[in-house]
């Protein structure tokens, strides 16, 4: 079966009437919606369009963009844990590499702790904190 603009533009605005907001998602479901009529063997587009949302069964698309907008903010999520992660681990490293230096008196000691303390306070402790503060919210 072929599909017309005019066909595709009914199937977006029923896509955007079901309650899918995000623009990437919907045109994702209208092309695939798009791909199951044309492959499907019936001829009559109304209930051929009619089976491919019911395929989604009730309150699929939705379901498919909550679960869509979960996987998103998750990898953001990891994404933020990681990088914390890293500079934590880097503040740590320069905070004690400053203070054996410091205690040795070796050159360059005031600097690599003062970058440490700096990575801490500026880096670290505020993805830490607002990592904290999301759990608590969401929890």
């Amino acid at each position: 079966m072929e599909i017309t603009d005019d066909q595709i533009e009914f199937i977006r605005n029923d896509v955007r009437n079901r309650g899918v907001k995000l623009n990437s998602l919907a045109d994702d479901i209208v092309d695939h919606i798009c791909c199951a009529i044309e492959t499907h063997p019936g001829s009559d587009f109304n209930g051929v369009y009619a089976e491919v949302i019911k395929s989604f069964g009730e309150k699929g698309l939705l379901r498919i963009q909550q679960e869509t907008i979960v996987l998103l903010t998750i990898k953001k999520e990891e994404k933020m844990k990681k990088t914390m992660y890293v500079i934590g681990f880097i503040a740590t490293f320069l905070t004690t590499t400053g203070l054996l230096f410091k205690l040795q008196h070796w050159q360059g000691a005031s600097i690599i702790l003062i970058l440490g303390i700096m990575l801490i306070n500026l880096g670290f402790l505020p993805m830490y904190f607002y990592d904290k503060y999301k759990r608590s919210v969401s929890g």
